[in-house]
């Protein structure tokens, strides 16, 4: 018998609820419940005023159910707004007729079972409505008095005030209370997966789900972002960086560099010194915005004109373009500040060891290249 209770214990720990159960997260939703039910039967005592006197219920039972939901699972379908009111008023109704037509014995299981089918054909399903039929069969003289209007009052007057009281509470400790639905997004901008697949995998499920799919594919994209993140955080950009096809020396004539610009495709060529550092880039734009004298730096044009003026006349070099404007990172810098410089429109990022020299260059298909290999290793 002994030697069964290890394996009894993995199985009762493996019933164990996921979720937000922590203690510290769970203590301010106990509060909230606290007083807002308090408040609730403060208010519902005052306002049924003698009937309550005469033992009507001033605070129902399930709404402790109700207060479970609005709470600790604000987020969750069943506790909406509609759910709750509409599905604790049906419930209520269908109860009452039930207690009219039956026998207690048959008329609390019937009321159940068709708060249920009602709920659900309402589309305001709230597991507490059906102890809230059973509860308008099973509730004693004075709700049999009451009758229908026990369905308002203290049912619905309950209901709406754990609403509004779940509204202020959930704002208040920085919960958004009733749950808006995250708004569509393109199927290109999921990451890994689109609609039909999730809708496929719910249908193979076989089971209702306490949370909506559009929440569900919310949290997927973004479980699927974060990973891809934690990923890319474990490379670094000199990972990625390919050699730059050929370098500019700051005394290369303008005609030169211009034809390696051409010959290699490049929006813009690195400029070293004789060290190997990077000191700026030489781009094609550069270059057509230097065609003609009046678009020149100042510089360059001082330097043109002293040059005629005592005929030194001397064809422009690179050094006279270069800019000094460039996108350059660390080679040891996780590859993350490479997607953030290509985020900032980046269409090259040019890659330095320690000491400043270029080590290398990095283009956006380079990137994508470097995170489809760690997602093929994860994967592995």
């Amino acid at each position: 018998m002994l030697s069964q209770l290890p394996k009894l214990l993995e199985r009762l720990g493996r019933l164990r609820p996921a979720g937000p159960t922590s203690f510290t997260r769970q203590v301010p939703a106990a509060l909230g419940a606290l007083l807002t039910l308090l408040l609730t039967a403060l208010a519902s005592r005052a306002a049924l005023g003698a009937a309550a006197v005469h033992s009507l219920p001033f605070l129902i039972a399930p709404m402790a159910a109700s207060a479970v939901l609005l709470f600790c699972l604000p987020a969750a379908p069943l506790a909406q707004p509609w759910p709750v009111i509409g599905g604790n008023v049906v419930s209520a109704l269908v109860g009452v007729a039930c207690a009219q037509a039956a026998d207690p014995l048959v008329a609390a299981p019937l009321a159940g079972g068709l708060a249920i089918a009602a709920m659900a054909t309402l589309r305001c399903l709230h597991p507490p409505g059906g102890a809230v039929a059973v509860t308008a069969v099973l509730g004693g003289a004075a709700v049999a008095k009451a009758g229908f209007w026990f369905a308002l009052a203290p049912v619905g007057l309950n209901s709406v005030l754990m609403v509004l009281g779940a509204v202020a509470w959930n704002r208040l400790s920085g919960h958004h209370y009733p749950h808006v639905q995250p708004a569509a997004r393109p199927p290109e901008e999921k990451a890994g997966f689109a609609q039909e697949d999730l809708d496929a995998a719910l249908d193979s499920y076989g089971e209702a789900l306490d949370v909506s799919r559009d929440d569900l594919a919310t949290i997927f994209a973004e479980t699927e972002q974060r990973a891809s993140a934690r990923r890319a955080r474990r490379h670094r950009c000199a990972e990625l960086a390919h050699p730059v096809p050929t370098t500019l020396d700051p005394d290369m004539p303008l005609a030169a560099a211009r034809a390696l610009l051409v010959r290699h495709g490049l929006p813009a060529l690195p400029v070293v010194d004789a060290a190997g550092c990077l000191t700026g880039v030489l781009s094609m734009a550069g270059l057509v915005a230097a065609g003609g004298s009046a678009s020149r730096p100042l510089p360059a044009r001082a330097r043109r004109a002293t040059a005629l003026l005592f005929g030194r006349d001397t064809a422009p070099t690179v050094g006279q373009l270069a800019e000094a404007d460039f996108v350059a990172v660390p080679g040891a810098a996780p590859v993350t500040a490479l997607l953030a410089r290509f985020h900032e429109g980046a269409k090259q990022v040019f890659v330095v060891d320690e000491e400043g020299r270029l080590a290398g260059m990095v283009q956006p298909g380079d990137l994508l290249v470097g995170l489809d290999l760690g997602l093929q290793e994860a994967a592995a």
